[in-house]
């Protein structure tokens, strides 16, 4: 497999900021938390983070949108505030999706950062590299 080039940084500026809850069964539920710029088809950024806590849990689940990758763990560190992100991701990981560090700034209102804080700390659960700002 050819190696991608990986570039330091990456800045997103989300218009679409959501979180879900998908319950599939009685014992497999999928946390996730979701940001989007532009249309994904058309140049646009969609990464989602996604997590299934329980026997199923294969940690933390990053997609870039449209299905350009999958990769399961790999984060370094995940910084979310009020009005940003800052995923940093381990070699192998920058290697998967191409970015050393992802940056996604966002505006949202009250409802739904405490939505977004709510899944966070779902997704990212007895996670050491999570950090949540709360303000």
């Amino acid at each position: 497999m050819a190696k991608r080039s990986v570039i330091e940084s990456l800045h997103v500026n989300a218009q679409m900021v959501a979180s879900n809850e998908e319950v599939f069964t009685e014992d497999f539920t999928v946390h996730g938390i979701y940001f989007g710029e532009g249309d994904p088809e058309a140049g646009g950024q969609h990464w989602n983070f996604t997590r299934s806590l329980g026997d199923d849990d294969e940690g933390v689940c990053t997609v870039k949108e449209i299905q350009e990758f999958t990769v399961h763990e790999g984060i370094t560190s995940f910084e979310m505030s009020r009005t940003s992100v800052v995923c940093d991701f381990d070699s192998d990981a920058a290697q998967r999706t191409g970015v050393r560090r992802l940056t996604i700034a966002y505006e949202i209102d009250d409802a739904t950062w405490t939505d977004l804080a709510s899944q966070a700390k779902l997704v990212f659960t007895d996670m050491a590299h999570f950090k949540l700002t709360p303000t």
